[in-house]
């Protein structure tokens, strides 16, 4: 008559000692590798450029330089420390048929320079409301009196 292995109480208490052992094992490597091999985010003050196309022109004097730049919660995040306005363009078709840019006679468009309030721990982007801010992005952005959308152009530290 065959006696199964796992019927036998020594058989049993080595397996189980060796499953508990080789499970910690394996854990505490897993731990150590997740401990040494993420790097620490640095704290830092971000600066940020945006373009902001396309506004009516009563928005785009309502964004001033020292607007604070608000999340969802109204916690300042950035701040405006330079403004450049100018007329946007549009390409258009001109009488002879070629394609020329045109400044829109009631639009403006804006290129701004943002900072962080306080320095922030920049990994892959800043984290914005529900957003990461990133280059190539657009996003929303809010001050207390206005909310727009920019596409971010650069960022800097």
């Amino acid at each position: 008559m065959r006696i199964a292995y796992w019927k036998c109480g020594v058989f049993k208490a080595i397996d189980i000692f060796v499953l508990v052992f080789f499970l910690l094992v394996s854990t505490y490597g897993i731990i150590r590798q997740n401990q040494f091999g993420r790097a620490e985010a640095e704290t830092k003050q971000v600066e940020a450029e945006l373009v902001v196309p396309n506004l009516e022109t009563e928005v785009a004097l309502s964004i001033q330089v020292s607007d604070k730049i608000i999340d969802q919660n109204g916690k300042t995040v950035f701040e405006i420390f330079e403004k450049i306005e100018k007329p946007s363009e549009h390409p258009v078709i001109d009488q002879k048929g070629n394609l020329v840019i045109a400044k829109h006679p009631k639009l403006k468009s804006l290129f701004l320079k943002i900072k962080t309030v306080k320095p922030v721990k920049y990994t892959n982007g800043i984290k914005y409301n529900w957003q990461v801010v990133k280059i190539g992005g657009f996003l929303i952005w809010e001050t207390k009196l206005t909310r727009f959308v920019g596409l971010v152009r650069s960022l800097s530290s």
